[in-house]
């Protein structure tokens, strides 16, 4: 049968697969995760990507990074030059966090994770007394050579807002989360130094404020390098 995909080529990029669901195991826990497998054609026409969808369920013991990194390794046998993106949402607290973890098989880890809060106006807050409040998010970057403690992770990103949202809460616990925002107002820019104080290894920062009395949103940035982003 022809190897349609070993046609040569003289222009290299990468290729793959891309939202695989499948659940990842760990002891007792599954989760649902989506992968993202990417390898180079090198001067092929195409990757096999039935062989990274087998990749998928490589087994490894050594957590969600190790399992990543023998996905590449099973990749790598045939098709060098893989790399993969997995992205899921972990519980913390009574909240869902959306995170998405890329590494090859011998690289660093890269970490992303986007945490939900509220602020509360400090310029408002100034003149009249109170601070206008808006849901916001941070999108924080990260590498390590080895894996990340995520929940602790997340509580400290959690810091940097005004106040944690919370699901399940009688009207006065409302007005306990109000005033604890208010006594803490935030600008989107006040988000990003938070999160690089607490984080100064980080790559890139980004803070979204959903605004409440505005049409548009507040956005600050941060990065380590020009040309950081986001992984997702």
């Amino acid at each position: 049968m022809a190897d349609t995909q070993s046609e040569p080529s003289e222009v290299v990029v990468d290729a793959g697969v891309s939202d695989l669901q499948i659940l990842y195991h760990n002891g007792q826990t599954s989760i649902p995760v989506f992968l993202t497998i990417q390898t180079s054609t090198g001067l092929h026409r195409g990757v096999h990507m039935s062989r990274l969808v087998h990749a998928a369920s490589a087994k490894d013991g050594s957590g969600i990074e190790g399992w990543l990194k023998s996905i590449c390794r099973e990749v790598n046998r045939t098709q060098p030059g893989s790399w993969v993106t997995c992205r899921f949402e972990i519980p913390y607290s009574d909240q869902f966090i959306p995170v998405a973890i890329r590494t090859t098989e011998k690289g660093a880890v890269r970490y992303q994770f986007n945490a939900k809060g509220m602020t509360a106006c400090p310029c408002s807050k100034k003149m009249i007394g109170i601070g206008h409040m808006q849901r916001a998010e941070i999108t924080m970057v990260l590498d390590r050579k080895g894996s990340l403690d995520m929940m602790e992770t997340i509580g400290k990103v959690e810091e940097c807002f005004s106040a944690m949202p919370t699901e399940k809460m009688k009207r006065v616990e409302e007005a306990r989360k109000i005033l604890e925002a208010q006594e803490n107002g935030r600008f989107a820019e006040d988000l990003v130094r938070e999160c690089a104080k607490r984080f100064p290894n980080s790559l890139f920062i980004r803070a979204r404020c959903f605004e409440s009395i505005h049409a548009h949103d507040a956005v600050a940035t941060w990065s380590k390098k020009a040309g950081w982003a986001p992984l997702l």
